[in-house]
């Protein structure tokens, strides 16, 4: 914990600041958060629950006044004597006597109602006012076989289509049924409501973009306007609101699509009809969602702007100190530069003076280290030299001395213009990069000394690309290899050996390799070779000796680490030990 919240100057002061400014601000936040949510969500619930109350009262102001009207009109005796008197008998002063008591009720009432109707013994008596010029048909069955119950007939439908008037409009319908005892002397006296009355009344009160108020009634539902799918009432909360005993409430139910839904609802005295207001609990309660989330933001605010002031202290206290961090971050293996002057307290220069001194003799040494390991480097190819030369030359001149002996002079006086030429590349004026052509000159010269001193032991082919003959490489670099295939492949086996060496280039790169058809290597001491290959001069090898390591070595100095030797085996299959190296061209820095 420590390491990421208290490693330096500034972020202690953050780290000790910062948390208690934030769990203060946090907390007065989120207690007025609380406070006015609490205030608003009530102020929400009460304005849905004023919006019912006022709506419903005013219906019931309206419905109870036409429910009266049909009352009066209904109990009318010279309309109720009329039930089940002969058509013959009725007089014309009849007709004019309800009719107009009939025009009194449509005209005083238009705005809620659309028309009225009497229809009395099955049409032979019949009056009715309308905005329509339509002929209105009564079938008394639907009516008189769907409604009953009610002991003085009074029934009220819910919006519907005017069957009646066949006008296509949609109406709510209150309406009397008067029954005798015989089946034919029946009548209904009915008032459809207008449905735009009802629209403009239920939509006035505006609770939310989808919320509505609804009239539920227990042959149905009116939905003050066209709403989505997922806020409607499904069919178990609509049976609940038709069959519940309370006059009023409020209750909550999860829509289909998963939107809590609030239901507030009151009763119509009128018609005993539920008024309820359905709303989302997200539009009900989008003022206290508002002021959550700019609780929220101000604490977000506060919050950066207490880190902002923290931040611009820490860093004010601190910034000679990082300053001097991000100078130290800069060195590295390769660079020790520190240029950049000190600024701050005396004690900040000091401690920057004494850091830059400090680098400064540690370059020394570390340059003075690169120079003793290349002086290293060159001694131990100095010495595999040494350790080559002596030897070679011991067995060349011995070989040299037996021709004498049989008097072959002409192959002596060969073998020895191939030794001269040997050493006179090998020593190349102190060279160690030569070119290619030079150091297969090189090693055919060292193979035609080989070859006369083994006679046909074995022999070899040099197939070398002439493209590639002018670029450079280390000198003495396949003459180890060569060696190697010589004393450790080709002499191991029985018959005549064969050693190829071959040249090539794959883009910027050239591969050289040198295979013979020995016994090749067995495959954990393989492992154990590629292991020493890469080993440091120090450790004791047990595989290779010095040669294969400096050529390998070398080459990395001088060309990097993706180049160097390969060497690939299968027992009793032969070797092959390939160099890979760029191509250069021209002086290279032998300092490396």
């Amino acid at each position: 914990m420590q390491k990421y919240f208290l490693y330096s100057i500034k972020s202690t002061i953050n780290t000790l600041y910062l948390p208690i400014i934030i769990i203060f601000i946090s907390i007065s936040g989120w207690v007025s958060s609380m406070l006015a949510t609490a205030q608003i969500e009530e102020n929400a619930y009460k304005n849905v629950n004023d919006t019912i109350f006022q709506t419903k009262n005013y219906l019931d102001y309206m419905l109870s006044d036409v429910f009266q009207q049909l009352v009066t009109v209904s109990s009318n005796p010279r309309i109720l004597n009329l039930v089940g008197t002969e058509e013959s008998e009725i007089k014309p002063e009849y007709y004019v006597e309800i009719d107009k008591s009939l025009q009194h009720v449509y005209s005083r009432y238009n705005v809620i109602i659309e028309s009225v109707l009497i229809d009395l013994n099955q049409g032979e008596f019949f009056l009715y006012h309308s905005d329509y010029n339509s002929n209105p048909s009564v079938l008394y069955e639907d009516y008189f076989n769907q409604y009953n119950g009610s002991k003085e007939g009074f029934y009220w439908r819910n919006m519907h289509e005017d069957e009646i008037f066949n006008t296509n409009d949609q109406v709510i319908s209150v309406f009397r049924l008067i029954e005798r005892k015989s089946s034919s002397d029946r009548g209904i006296i009915l008032f459809n409501l207008r449905d735009d009355y009802f629209e403009q009344v239920l939509n006035k009160s505006l609770i939310g973009e989808n919320g509505y108020l609804t009239l539920i009634s227990p042959n149905g539902k009116y939905e003050s306007k066209d709403v989505k799918t997922e806020y409607k009432l499904d069919n178990k909360t609509l049976y609940s609101l038709q069959n519940t005993e309370d006059e009023s409430g409020q209750f909550s139910y999860e829509s289909v699509a998963g939107e809590d839904m609030i239901v507030i609802y009151d009763t119509i005295e009128a018609n005993k009809w539920k008024l309820a207001a359905v709303v989302p609990e997200s539009e009900i309660l989008n003022k206290v969602n508002y002021i959550k989330h700019s609780t929220v933001f101000f604490i977000l605010i506060m919050i950066v702007s207490a880190i902002f002031l923290t931040s611009l202290v820490g860093k004010y206290i601190s910034k000679p100190f990082e300053k001097m961090a991000k100078q130290m971050r800069t060195i590295n293996r390769e660079s020790l530069a520190f240029y950049d002057e000190s600024s701050g307290p005396e004690e900040m220069k000091i401690l920057h003076n004494g850091f830059k001194e400090l680098l400064l003799r540690t370059q020394s040494l570390m340059e003075q280290i690169q120079l003793e390991q290349e002086e290293k480097r060159q001694l131990e190819f100095a010495i595999m030299h040494a350790q080559i030369n002596p030897h070679f030359l011991y067995n060349t001149l011995y070989s040299i001395k037996g021709l004498c002996d049989m008097g072959l002079n002409k192959d002596a006086s060969q073998m020895i213009s191939a030794l001269s030429s040997f050493f006179r590349i090998g020593i190349s004026k102190g060279k160690e990069i030569i070119s290619i052509k030079d150091e297969i000159e090189h090693i055919e010269h060292y193979l035609f000394i080989q070859e006369m001193r083994y006679g046909d032991d074995f022999s070899y082919v040099i197939d070398v690309e002439d493209d590639i003959l002018s670029y450079n490489i280390i000198k003495l670099s396949l003459q180890p290899l060569i060696e190697n295939a010589i004393y450790h492949g080709v002499k191991q086996r029985r018959g005549q050996g064969k050693i190829t060496i071959k040249g090539y280039q794959t883009g910027d790169a050239i591969h050289l390799e040198v295979a013979d058809n020995g016994n090749g290597i067995e495959k954990e001491k393989l492992v154990e070779i590629l292991r020493e290959m890469e080993a440091s001069f120090q450790e004791k090898k047990s595989f290779i000796g010095i040669g294969l390591k400096s050529v390998n070595e070398r080459i990395k100095i001088h060309f990097g680490k993706e180049y160097g030797l390969h060497i690939s085996s299968e027992s009793g299959q032969g070797t092959v030990v390939s160099i890979l190296i760029p191509k250069t061209k021209g002086e290279i820095s032998e300092n490396v």
